[in-house]
């Protein structure tokens, strides 16, 4: 059901609250046309209605038919964490204060799940053909500020998304570098998750520890300035860094693409990926993908692609609000 009314989405994160409106009736491919897109800091808010009225404000339309926010974090009843900002809400008293008549609240990569079937295939990077088996899961997953990850789940002729917190499962270590990465990590952090290294932070903590290892010298560096050294330096300790980060988010791709029967495909996200995806499909990532012992035959099998719509979380959020209408 199509609402007839504009209404709001949003994709909030640790670093960004990115906003837009949907129109109705549209005639875009996908179904939805997003205008008014406007992106703010997500620390320039102390909470999520702060964030939403500024946009409201900055809109000024009289009528809207409501609102959904994609958020990361878990999202399993009316009090809502967002993981990696210092904001908790309830959802009632945020459609209160904002006046709103349909609030709609969902996780972050749950939105990207919905959006997965609606992105065009010029929108998508292919990493590995594989043969797509119509009917069966989805996993959609990826590092952002955090690491997120969720599947799409047939349902008859719709889908079903199954919301999941795969960037606090434990990272699991393979070879022997892998493991003493893990000791070296397991020193700063009580747990070792895959968002400790598969996330913007996360790059740099995985800098710090192979330059610990290899007793090479080095300077903390962000994210950005890892990935713009390891592109330009062939030799680099960033080089190695990203290298191993691509080996390694295969293995833990393949293994989230295991644990959902994911044999429909795996969409891969998040605002990391983008800014090397050269790298990433030249890298070792499909080799960690596929080395599943016994199930090895299957990974080769899972089509992966690299989603290059960086709105695909406002489509999602647009999704879910029809759909649930």
């Amino acid at each position: 059901m199509t609402s007839d009314m504009p209404y709001i989405v949003a994709d909030i994160g640790g670093t960004n609250a990115r906003f837009g409106l949907v129109s109705p009736n549209s005639s875009a491919a996908n179904g939805y046309t997003i205008e008014a897109q406007q992106t703010f800091p997500s620390g320039n808010f102390e909470n999520i209605d702060q964030a939403t009225e500024h946009y409201l404000e900055a809109l000024n339309m009289p009528k809207i038919a409501g609102a959904c926010l994609a958020v990361a974090g878990p999202v399993t009843g009316d009090q809502i964490k967002v993981t990696n900002l210092n904001w908790s809400f309830s959802r009632a008293e945020v459609e209160r204060k904002l006046n709103l008549t349909n609030l709609k609240v969902i996780n972050d990569f749950a939105a990207h799940a919905f959006a997965a079937p609606l992105v065009a295939r010029h929108n998508l990077i292919n990493i590995n053909q594989g043969e797509h088996s119509v009917g069966s899961p989805i996993a959609v997953l990826g590092p952002g500020t955090g690491f997120g990850a969720a599947g799409l789940i047939p349902n008859g002729n719709s889908w079903m998304v199954l919301p999941a917190e795969g960037g606090h499962i434990s990272l699991a270590a393979k070879t022997q570098q892998q493991a003493e990465l893990v000791r070296i990590l397991a020193q700063r952090f009580e747990h070792v998750s895959v968002e400790t290294i598969f996330s913007g932070p996360g790059l740099g903590n995985l800098y710090q520890a192979l330059g610990e290892l290899e007793a090479h010298p080095f300077e903390s560096m962000l994210a950005p300035e890892i990935c713009k050294q390891a592109l330009t330096d062939p030799s680099s300790l960033a080089c190695r860094t990203l290298g191993l980060f691509c080996h390694w988010l295969g293995q833990a791709t393949g293994d989230l693409a295991l644990a959902l029967g994911a044999n429909g495909g795996v969409y891969l996200g998040g605002g990391i990926l983008l800014r090397f995806s050269d790298f990433l499909l030249n890298s070792d990532f499909m080799l960690g993908f596929v080395a599943k012992g016994q199930m090895t035959e299957i990974m080769h099998k899972i089509p992966v692609n690299l989603v290059t719509e960086g709105n695909s979380a406002l489509l999602g959020a647009a999704a879910y609000f029809d759909q649930t209408q």
